[in-house]
């Protein structure tokens, strides 16, 4: 079952977050049955049940130890008084973006030929604020795509990176499987210690990288051993399902000078808080001499491949690759 917000299916929901808000329910079928007992003559022809598995499904809930959770975005909504239902139908799309969500929604503005007739129909109840919430849902979904994009072109640079320091026989250690708090991915044994913060970058964004503020901050604790490594892969890379040595076209770093030059400091009136997406001189930018061993191979970077991400813990401001 989707999520389309149907006035129907919005109004389960929220007699489903009613219902959970009151007491722990152990299973769906007692969420469904709480539900019930609590809607009126006409709610109780809805299917409740469904509408519960579905809730699971898309990660709205989740079955405890302790019963059914509802996730908290859904639990505020029986305490509304006003807007319940259209609060719920932003809920339900940005859980579970409908298909044709990025084809309706061009630079803002919704294309309803995009849209089934179907569940234009069911939709209609949203109007006049239709526009509005689908050009919202579409753009929270655009912005959570480029961050698992991001994650999975930076976890491929990183291996590119620790394959080819590897290579030289230098001890790395990619820290950023333990805590984004380092302010860097990968961390070399010498003497002194090197940090490296590990972007991945195509052809046409080569040179440009985002950074956060923590980031920043630990390259200037650590002047003399911090520095960015940007990976620029070849077009090919971004159609492969598997990576090799073949899709990498070079390997450049950054140092923290040139960082700073190019960061503007804060003032009254401006502070860098979360991220920045910088863009230095390419003079600024140093060949490595890195290359990754004959036998590399990680996940490629063809558009709708999967790999399971994992996730980096404690992070401070990460804002990707």
């Amino acid at each position: 079952m989707t999520l389309l917000p149907s006035h129907g299916l919005v109004f389960r929901v929220l007699l489903l977050a009613h219902a959970a808000d009151r007491a722990p329910r152990a299973d769906a079928d007692a969420w469904a049955r709480a539900a019930f007992d609590r809607a009126s003559h006409w709610g109780r022809s809805l299917d409740l049940r469904a509408a519960a598995r579905a809730l699971l499904a898309h990660g709205l809930a989740e079955a405890t130890e302790d019963g059914i959770r509802v996730a908290a975005r859904l639990r505020s909504l029986p305490a509304m008084e006003s807007g319940a239902m259209r609060a719920t139908a932003r809920v339900l799309l940005a859980a579970s973006p409908p298909p044709w969500l990025t084809q309706a929604v061009r630079s803002g503005s919704v294309v309803r030929d995009y849209i089934p007739d179907a569940d234009l129909k069911a939709l209609t109840w949203l109007e006049p604020e239709l526009d509005a919430l689908l050009a919202d849902a579409a753009a929270q979904h655009l912005a959570a795509e480029g961050e698992v994009w991001r994650e999975r072109l930076g976890e491929a640079a990183e291996a590119v990176v620790l394959s080819a320091l590897r290579r030289t026989g230098r001890e790395a250690v990619q820290v950023s499987l333990v805590s984004a708090a380092y302010g860097y991915d990968v961390e070399v044994s010498g003497d002194p210690v090197e940090r490296i913060e590990v972007k991945g970058a195509g052809p046409e964004t080569r040179g440009s990288f985002h950074l956060t503020r923590h980031e920043f901050e630990t390259s200037r604790r650590h002047p003399d051993t911090w520095s960015v490594v940007q990976v620029v892969f070849r077009p090919d890379a971004f159609r492969a399902d598997v990576l090799g040595p073949e899709h990498v076209a070079d390997v450049i770093r950054l140092m923290p000078q040139a960082v700073r030059a190019v960061v503007p400091e804060d003032t009254d009136a401006f502070v860098w808080d979360q991220s920045a997406l910088l863009t230095p001189p390419a003079e600024d930018w140093r060949p490595t001499g890195l290359r990754p061993a004959a036998d590399f191979s990680a996940p490629g970077l063809r558009p709708g491949l999967r790999p399971g991400l994992r996730r980096r813990p404690e992070n401070p401001g990460r804002a990707g690759h």
